[in-house]
């Protein structure tokens, strides 16, 4: 999954997880490749299935809990099972690099983790106001080719009954926040299920 860090940001889409991506433009990172035929992957608008306005803010307790969990959705992205992926991920789901998008199927979160040139191995976890953030070493996966191999990225993930909610690559520097907007204030993010929100 989608940061800008030691290479310019430009979807581990799966503690991006964004097209910003080290597939085969040298300037991408873990970038999505996003098909035209995707009907149902489209940029944020209202959608049917409400969640919390606020959701619970993990301690850092609770993040080394889940590590196990962003771990091995990794693990499937760096072996190429795109189908196991996908079942991390909520429907829907927000999932950002360069662009803001939500995965309102099940095809489109298969679509969005077979997207991803680079496999990822998780190297620490940390909890930041509703988001875990995860630092990952990026690797090679099988048929695709990674151009930043053995690079950083991190990933902020919202976790909801042990699914993904929200996915966003954030840049590679101390305290840097998930989402372009507003920083000092990840609430006003927009998330799953939330009337009126619009992409990034």
């Amino acid at each position: 999954m989608p940061m800008r860090r030691r290479i310019p940001l430009a979807l581990l889409a799966a503690v991006t997880v964004v097209a910003v991506g080290c597939g085969h433009d040298p300037k991408a990172r873990f970038g999505l490749t996003t098909p035209p035929e995707r009907p149902s992957a489209a940029p944020l608008a209202a959608t049917p299935t409400p969640v919390p306005r606020r959701q619970p803010k993990p301690t850092q307790r609770e993040a080394e809990h889940l590590r196990p969990l962003i771990a091995a959705w990794a693990k499937a992205v760096r072996k190429g099972d795109a189908e196991r992926a996908a079942k991390f991920f909520a429907l829907p789901a927000i999932v950002a690099q360069s662009d803001t998008m939500q995965l309102a199927t099940r095809e489109d979160a298969r679509t969005f983790n077979a997207g991803l040139p680079c496999g990822a191995r998780l190297l620490a976890v940390q909890h930041n106001g509703r988001f875990i953030i995860g630092t990952f070493r990026l690797t090679e996966r099988p048929g695709q080719v990674c151009q930043a191999s053995g690079q950083l990225v991190r990933v902020a993930f919202v976790i909801l009954s042990r699914h993904f909610t929200e996915w966003r690559e954030i840049p590679d520097t101390p305290g840097a926040a998930p989402g372009p907007s507003k920083p000092e204030d990840p609430e006003t993010l927009p998330r799953p299920g939330i009337e009126g929100s619009n992409a990034a």
